[in-house]
């Protein structure tokens, strides 16, 4: 495993040994009788398969991500949603009550409330706000990170960034990625990549040891009830390392990895870019609209599947949309982002309607 990331690890996971499940130790083979996991041999007819333990980390499905992500299977552990993987990166990481990650604040919540919940401390660098968009404060990341009374062994970055929607130049990206090699890892979250003019930065993992990405199939592959996400490190030591010693015995539930089969593969792949199309094709009509409304104050620059905007009274105009129907994200409360409102395009049909209940709040 590379110095970047084994250097980075809590000592006792280094020597801890991982479960070893039934299934782990002899795979999964329909040729034999398996009488070594206490599983039930007798089932509802309607429910055959889904008597018996899945495998933990099914081949089929890591190389249809593989395909999805280019990578090989290898460089992947399949997990329940990112979230699942951004939980088990920081426990792995960073010794409770001493060690620290590294935030950029707007940014997805589940960052922080999961190192509160550790508990890691939490270095938050803001963003830097312009007239329709935020931008990195890449120096002062940088100098944060390499600061060694800081304690920070993760830098969480959000690409396309959410709430706020936009991108960040994968050159700061880069840069910061190589300033604190040997200081911290840094994991990318791609949950909305697929929807990015730029694409993700997956092709950025060889050459950079201390980056980990996660994707996700709950955006672009319109899986979010199936919580299926993926990990993803060109350091196929760690990788197996994480599926080891990290990942419950058996994380993934059968109809999840069975979905995402359905979705990942080669055939529906056209399908699914259409659907991104669409989504995108749907965001900017609603941004068109947004556009002719006086009580508009700004629309934040998106490079993803949803719009953030600013607005002289978010609360009364979250309520009106939610009295005529539609439920938006209310992100006002937040210090980063006053009178914000985030709205994800739905089918053009009920963003027909949502447009005529929008442009009709009399604020």
């Amino acid at each position: 495993m590379h110095d970047s990331l084994k250097k980075h690890i809590r000592p006792h996971y280094q020597s801890m040994s991982g479960y070893v499940s039934a299934g782990m130790e002899t795979g999964k083979n329909e040729d034999l009788v398996f009488m070594n996991a206490n599983e039930s041999h007798h089932v509802l007819d309607d429910l055959k398969g889904y008597n018996f333990y899945p495998e933990p980390q099914p081949q089929k499905l890591l190389e249809l991500m593989g395909q999805a992500y280019g990578v090989s299977a290898d460089n992947i552990m399949a997990s329940r949603g990112a979230d699942e993987a951004l939980v088990l990166l920081t426990k792995v990481f960073c010794e409770p009550h001493q060690d620290a990650i590294l935030i950029h604040k707007p940014t997805f919540g589940m960052y922080a409330v999961n190192a509160d919940s550790s508990p890691v401390i939490i270095h938050d660098v803001p963003l830097i706000k312009t007239a329709d968009n935020f931008e990195l404060d890449k120096e002062r990341i940088i100098q944060t990170a390499c600061n060694s009374d800081n304690k920070i062994k993760i830098i969480y970055l959000c690409n396309p960034n959410n709430p706020t929607g936009g991108s960040f130049a994968q050159e700061d990206i880069l840069e910061i990625i190589e300033a604190v090699n040997g200081h911290a890892v840094v994991v990318l979250d791609e949950a909305y990549a697929e929807y990015s003019r730029a694409g993700g930065m997956v092709s950025a993992l060889e050459d950079h040891p201390n980056l980990i990405i996660l994707r996700t199939l709950s955006k672009a592959y319109a899986l979010a009830g199936v919580r299926m996400g993926a990990m993803l490190c060109y350091d196929t030591e760690f990788v197996d390392f994480m599926r080891d010693k990290a990942l419950d015995a058996y994380p993934l539930p059968r109809p999840a990895i069975e979905a995402a089969l359905v979705a990942l593969a080669p055939e529906n792949q056209s399908q699914i870019q259409q659907n991104i199309q669409t989504v995108l094709e749907e965001r900017d009509r609603l941004k068109e609209l947004f556009k002719r409304c006086d009580f508009v104050k700004t629309i934040y620059k998106s490079d993803s599947n949803f719009l953030m905007i600013e607005v002289d009274d978010a609360t009364a105009l979250w309520q009106h949309c939610k009295n005529n129907g539609f439920v938006i994200r209310d992100f006002s409360s937040k210090a980063e982002t006053p009178n914000c409102l985030r709205i994800s395009p739905a089918s053009a049909q009920d963003n027909n309607r949502f447009m005529e209940v929008f442009s009709a709040f009399k604020g």
